[in-house]
């Protein structure tokens, strides 16, 4: 067995674990090593698990609102879209191919050296959330059949990664009041995006009129009274998409509860996630500051530790309806944004970083990278499909994308670069 068939092997048995699993034994491993304490440890490993289940089983409820009114939406206005988003279904393609975990390897030892070096801040501890490498890593293994081509694609992913985390950290860390040391770089799927919006904003700022309009969530509170709170507008657009897509009134209600809740037990949950963090990112900061004498180490974090700001939930329920009917109309889409259309939260928190709270300006920025996450989940159709293929799925069931990873812009930008360089 080779050395490269070894380290695939190993570390695919560790992600074979459920994630909730595999999430108390990796904080619990790096709490160890930061030296803090055993029941700390545990506990804080134990918060973490439970704040990031509560935040799957909140986004699996809206997921699960939201099919019928998308699928009533495509049949009652004769939309034909070809591709179909499997959303979160693209994780079990990214753990299931044998191309994406050496890449990852090789780039977490080129991590370390890198922030030995001082060419990045960021330490990629957030270990699970290298899996939008290791789909790009599989699309690419399986167009070129070249492993060594696949793990470069995978390293080139993960340093854009830790640079643009880099950059948006100061910004992130400003409006969510976030202690020092912590830093997002998700698979490019939310500092990445941060930096995308840097100069949007900026180009918002000098537009006559545009600059002028800030929108804050306190703002809406005062302005629109009762209509102002998360809970009723999200009660309010749940019923609206639900009258829209005529599922019926009793079920357009219910839509709207679920929205509700949803909206209202995210931030608890990203309470308890952020309570599990914050004793290890002061612990294993504290080590590293003294062992490479240096203090602006940052350690990678999971993005849902920054979406509690309140201007993320208004944006985000103002967005949904946005971002689905940009995916039906836009020219050039063809795949709908259905069950993906939950990481609009997360992309509404990066981007409400760069324009300091502002709902207007969020919006417009956020229509923008949904056009590109629309494009690029279509672009992207043709490797997910042939990668999808390879482990199992019949491709005459027709081509599937992932608008949430086959479509995030950075996977989309290396897999055609590497298709150009290397022919395929």
């Amino acid at each position: 067995m080779g050395f490269t068939d070894i380290i695939t092997r190993g570390l695919s048995v560790f992600f074979g674990f459920d994630s909730a699993v595999t999430i108390v034994f990796l904080i619990l491993i790096i709490s160890l090593i930061a030296r803090v304490p055993l029941k700390k440890a545990i506990t804080s490993a134990l918060k973490v698990s439970i704040g990031l289940q509560g935040i799957f089983l909140v986004v699996n409820l809206v997921q699960g609102a939201m099919v019928d009114p998308i699928n009533n939406i495509v049949t009652i206005y004769g939309l034909n879209k070809s591709i179909i988003d499997i959303g979160w279904g693209s994780v079990g393609y990214a753990f299931g191919n044998p191309y994406g975990y050496f890449g990852v390897f090789v780039f977490l030892i080129i991590n370390v050296l890198m922030v030995m070096s001082r060419l990045t801040q960021t330490l990629y501890v957030d270990v699970f959330n290298t899996w939008r490498g290791m789909l790009l890593g599989g699309m690419v293994g399986v167009a070129t059949g070249n492993i060594w081509i696949a793990t470069l694609a995978v390293v080139i992913f993960h340093i854009i990664d830790v640079k643009t985390a880099d950059i948006a950290a100061p910004y992130i860390e400003k409006i969510n009041n976030f202690p020092p040391g912590g830093s997002w770089p998700h698979g490019t799927h939310f500092s990445f995006q941060a930096v995308l919006a840097m100069p949007i904003v900026w180009v918002l700022r000098r537009i006559p009129g545009v600059k002028d309009v800030n929108i804050q969530a306190n703002t809406i509170e005062e302005k629109f009274g009762i209509f102002g709170e998360t809970t009723v507008m999200g009660t309010i657009l749940g019923i609206a998409l639900g009258l829209f897509s005529q599922i019926g009134v009793m079920q357009s209600i219910q839509l709207g509860v679920n929205m509700a809740a949803a909206f209202l037990l995210m931030p608890r949950m990203c309470a308890i996630l952020v309570e599990g963090w914050f004793p290890i990112i002061k612990a294993a900061r504290k080590i590293l500051v003294s062992k490479l004498k240096r203090d602006d180490v940052r350690i990678a974090l999971d993005c849902s530790t920054v979406i509690g700001h309140n201007a993320v939930i208004p944006t985000t329920l103002i967005m949904y309806p946005i971002a689905l009917i940009i995916s039906l109309f836009l020219p050039g889409s063809q795949m709908i944004a259905s069950i993906s259309l939950i990481i609009i939260l997360w992309e509404s928190a990066a981007v409400n970083a760069i324009t300091e709270g502002n709902i207007f300006h969020n919006i417009i920025v956020l229509s923008i990278l949904v056009c590109l996450f629309s494009w690029g989940s279509t672009l992207m159709a043709g490797p997910m499909t042939a990668l999808a293929a390879s482990l199992g799925y019949d491709a005459a069931g027709g081509m599937v994308s992932s608008w949430d990873a086959t479509g995030t812009p950075a996977v989309v930008l290396v897999y055609k670069i590497m298709g150009m360089i290397f022919k395929f």
